[in-house]
């Protein structure tokens, strides 16, 4: 089947909810929201998180069923907002290298220079193929951050990667 890459409406919350939810049983340690967190949400605060103008999460379908996700939002203070944070990329194993993950965060990093600047986002300093991938996609590591998360019991190192979306003399109008 044909593996399709669409941004999530609110409707479509239930498929976000349960490819979120795999995402963070499966790969636990590379998200800041704990499995227990995500599971306390309500329906609505699941389709909410779809409606935020701010932001957009976008998924990939293989026919009804979401196989992977990824998502951006708006920084919320008054002299951030011309920054956007990519988060929550997942790809369900068996589908890992088809390109599938490029394609998400295209689209990603694509709605979200529309209205922002800069693009940045954190990765484990162990994803080799994730920091590669990001790399090729015009973002550069410009920090590490040590102990970022802690799951487990184990800290775990991420870098900041930036991508500049527009030249400093090109700003996105507020």
């Amino acid at each position: 089947m044909t593996v399709t890459i669409r941004k999530f409406a609110p409707d479509d919350w239930p498929l976000y909810r349960a490819i979120r939810l795999e995402a963070l049983q499966r790969e636990p340690q590379v998200y800041g929201t704990g499995l227990h967190q995500a599971r306390a949400y309500t329906d609505d605060d699941w389709r909410q998180r779809l409606v935020n103008p701010d932001a957009g999460t976008f998924g990939a379908l293989d026919g009804d069923a979401a196989i992977g996700m990824a998502g951006w939002f708006l920084a919320p203070g008054a002299n951030q907002r011309h920054q956007a944070s990519v988060i929550g990329v997942y790809v369900r194993d068996g589908y890992r290298g088809r390109a599938i993950g490029r394609r998400l965060v295209e689209a990603t990093v694509a709605d979200a220079e529309t209205r922002a600047e800069d693009v940045n986002l954190h990765v484990a300093t162990t994803n080799e193929p994730a920091r590669r991938l990001y790399e090729t996609l015009g973002f550069r590591v410009v920090a590490t951050l040590p102990r970022a998360l802690k799951y487990a019991g184990t800290y775990y190192d991420e870098h900041l990667m930036v991508r500049e979306a527009r030249p400093r003399d090109q700003p996105v109008n507020d």
